[in-house]
């Protein structure tokens, strides 16, 4: 700190005017904080003019406030958040600590200069003597707090250069917000004017990369404190600390109805235990209206006609509601479903995590695994995919009880109320895959698990009827989908019209679909009749009439099912049990893989692979006599020849290059065993 130091062109005058003068100084800056500086200095004697200009420089380049926090001597809550993310970006082995050969990563990458073990060991002394009440180093590592701690002694030096060039690099700006590249957003390299264009259309399919995927479950264990396979409230707060106000999940409502505004569905949060489930709660509701305006920052002022809302207590007690503690499968599979509803959000979370996709490096991770120091749990070594389903029906069929039924969002699935605007949520399934007698013998099932998304679709007003239309055509014809459920109400005959209505008037033959009955327990006892062997049988339910559709169009029989407490949310193993068995079903629909037995979901598929083999079969046939005469066209070509440069006569070339050709295909003679020739009968 300058404070009026003596120069060799102005002496010391009156040490007492000067002694006095400091002392206003300094009461001064301990007043205003933000006073970084006092430089002595004069125009008129070109004293120290220069030194102004360089410090209202680096002020303007490199500025204090957003940086630190005066009041308490600290990094601001932004820088904190921002280093922190920094930190877990070159954490690459997931132990919380910095190698230092991971430092020197960074400072490589940052500075351009290489860290030497001398100046490692004297950082660590420095910070640890700033620092005796918090675990700044551990194991010879730098923890978060030591990674911090290195930076806030820059600071305190007025070497606010090296922090800011290290923000910059890594894309914040001067008010600490972190800026996501255009080219993270839509998964190439474009320029950044192309930014507002990052929300991709429903159809676009984009699912979670193998990098992805396995940050995502390194970040799992990692934060893990009690290593039991679940994520607490804490930890989830630890993990999207690093993501800016509100620090919440992508998928949490506080941030989903902002984020997914523009999006063709919203995501489901599983709801806790003690809470109201959030798939039943009304758009309109005084909690989603408050938690709305909570977010956009708004207060409401109560008057004589309004009533008084406190909107913090209401967004707090929603947050609670709402948090709710997540195994592994169910922590991939939340990511899994806003990857569906919006790549371009979801790689942009994936950014502000730390997470950078190097095509490269998950390119030579293929042939050698990435040394970690989490240990993985066993469903994280199961091989997995995504399998992406519309849930499409008439309304009053059952469809929100059905889905919050299956993926247990709800301890009372039937209380809900009616959906105004499409909803994913997911859910998954464990299969095994049967292989049956090997070289090597026999090879044991093998589990994976499949990820099911689920997109419930409700009836739209004539307003959003269009665009809706529009952006369900883009899902199915662009891939975005891999099967369409088909439900419909077991105790009325419209709903099963309506559901074969959607069928013909948006799917093709190339769409798999499955047929499913909800509120089977409302339905009085059907006949147990083989509607294959009796043609002239007519149905007398409407379970029968759709078991007759799906015959007709060699589909599966309809699931039948219902999210009462009889079947889908029944306590203990027998709802479980009924659970696994809907969800094999739809998954069954989808999977045509080895050891898996498939299930007939697109219209008279049989059928038409057996007449495709035909066809090639025939193709195959003409192929190989086409071949055959070619050949006996050559050989007989070349075997003439032979003949002709031979000692015998011309005409017994010939004779035997006919011999040759007749008994390639039988006919004329044909040699006996002891040499003679034998003649064979035409």
């Amino acid at each position: 700190m300058d404070l009026f130091l003596p120069s060799s062109t102005a002496g010391i005058t009156d040490e007492q005017v000067l002694a006095r003068s400091r002392q206003q100084i300094v009461s001064l800056m301990q007043r205003f904080r933000f006073i970084r500086q006092c430089i002595k200095c004069s125009a008129k004697n070109l004293l120290r003019v220069d030194e102004v200009f360089l410090k209202a420089q680096q002020a303007v380049l490199y500025p204090f406030t957003p940086l630190y926090d005066l009041d308490i001597g600290q990094l601001s809550d932004d820088g904190k958040r921002a280093f922190t993310r920094i930190f877990r970006m070159y954490d690459r082995d997931h132990d919380g600590l910095l190698s230092h050969a991971e430092l020197d990563r960074f400072q490589h990458e940052t500075f351009h200069v290489p860290v030497y073990e001398r100046d490692l060991t004297g950082w660590k002394k420095v910070v640890s003597r700033n620092n005796p009440n918090e675990e700044v180093v551990r194991e010879g590592k730098f923890t978060v707090a030591g990674f911090l701690a290195i930076f806030d002694v820059f600071i305190s030096q007025n070497r606010l250069d090296v922090p800011w060039q290290a923000l910059r690099k890594f894309g914040y700006d001067d008010n600490l917000v972190l800026r996501v590249p255009a080219r993270i957003r839509l998964g190439e390299d474009i320029e950044e004017s192309d930014q507002n264009q990052a929300n991709q259309s429903p159809g676009q399919r984009w699912s979670l990369t193998p990098g992805a995927r396995r940050y995502l479950t390194d970040l799992f264990h990692q934060f893990d404190s009690d290593h039991d396979g679940i994520l607490s409230r804490e930890d989830l707060n630890n993990i999207f600390s690093v993501v800016s106000d509100p620090a919440l999940p992508l998928w949490h409502p506080l941030r989903a109805h902002e984020e997914f505004d523009s999006c063709f569905s919203l995501p489901i949060m599983p709801s806790s235990p003690e809470g109201s489930p959030t798939s039943s709660t009304s758009e309109s509701s005084p909690l989603n209206m408050s938690q709305s305006l909570s977010a956009s920052g708004l207060t409401i002022v109560s008057g004589e006609s309004f009533p008084s809302v406190d909107i913090s207590a209401v967004s707090g007690s929603y947050t609670n509601v709402t948090s709710k503690k997540l195994s592994y499968l169910e922590w991939m599979g939340l990511w899994h479903a806003v990857s569906a509803i919006s790549p371009a959000l979801t790689r942009a979370e994936l950014f502000r995590l730390g997470h950078i996709e190097d095509s490269k490096r998950s390119s030579k991770s293929r042939r050698g695994k990435k040394k970690t120091s989490v240990v993985p749990s066993l469903d994280s070594l199961l091989p997995s995919r995504e399998i992406r389903a519309l849930l499409l029906g008439s309304p009053g069929s059952g469809k929100t009880a059905l889905l919050n039924a299956l993926a247990c969002h709800s301890h009372e699935p039937l209380a809900t109320t009616k959906t105004r605007s499409p909803r994913t949520s997911s859910t998954f399934v464990k299969l095994k895959r049967k292989y049956g007698q090997g070289k090597k013998g026999d090879r044991p099932d093998e589990v994976f698990v499949a990820h099911l998304i689920v997109t419930e679709v409700p009836e739209a007003s004539a307003e959003t009827q269009a665009q809706r239309g529009k952006a369900l055509s883009e899902i199915l014809n662009g891939g975005g989908c891999d099967v369409v459920i088909l439900a419909f109400d077991s105790t009325n005959s419209a709903s099963l019209a309506y559901a074969k209505h959607l069928e013909s008037s948006l799917l093709t033959d190339s769409m798999a679909r499955v047929y499913v009955g909800t509120k089977s327990d409302q339905c009085g006892p059907t006949e147990d009749k083989d509607v294959e062997d009796d043609d002239e049988w007519q149905p007398a339910t409407v379970i029968d009439a759709a078991a007759i559709h799906c015959r007709e169009l060699d589909l599966e029989p309809p699931l039948i099912t219902s999210a009462s407490e009889s079947m889908l949310s029944a306590d203990g193993d027998l709802g479980e049990f009924h659970r696994q068995k809907a969800k094999e079903h739809i998954v069954r629909c989808v999977l045509i893989e080895s050891g898996v037995d498939p299930l007939r979901s697109k219209p008279h598929e049989e059928q038409k692979r057996q007449e495709a083999a035909k066809r090639r079969n025939r193709k195959i046939m003409w192929f190989g006599v086409g071949v055959g005469v070619a050949v006996a066209v050559v050989g007989y070509l070349i075997t003439g020849a032979t003949a002709g440069r031979g000692a015998k006569a011309e005409g017994r070339g010939r004779t035997r290059s006919l011999n040759w050709f007749r008994n390639l295909f039988f006919l004329g003679s044909a040699p006996a065993s002891d040499g003679t020739s034998t003649q064979v009968a035409e």
